[in-house]
């Protein structure tokens, strides 16, 4: 019989390889082979693991704080305004300049 701890200590390492493999790169095909992991195993913690991810940010509210500092630009000449099919703009135009441009 499994105790809660071994529960735990088996979340935790799931949870782990996930956010290992989500950064890794590698594909999860490749990831489970190199682990030992079967997929459906792999898809039963990933689903687990986003619900926990999603639990967690809902139990802070439906709102995320954001840190805004100020742009920090030497110039506005130096700053690109605007780019759009590889033409860059660096200078402030009137909207409807930019209207037509991707119309």
């Amino acid at each position: 019989m499994r105790t809660k701890k071994s529960q735990v200590n088996k979340e935790e390492y799931m949870f782990s390889l996930i956010a290992e493999q989500a950064t890794s790169g590698q594909s999860i095909k490749s990831f489970c082979a190199r682990h030992g992991i079967p997929s459906g195993k792999w898809f039963y913690w990933q689903k687990r693991y986003q619900q926990r991810n999603l639990e967690a940010h809902s139990e802070n509210g439906s709102f995320t704080l954001l840190q805004i500092s100020p742009d920090v630009v030497s110039s506005i000449d130096s700053a690109i305004f605007a780019e759009y099919k590889g033409m860059k703009i660096y200078r402030p135009v009137p909207a409807s300049f930019l209207k037509e441009l991707i119309g």
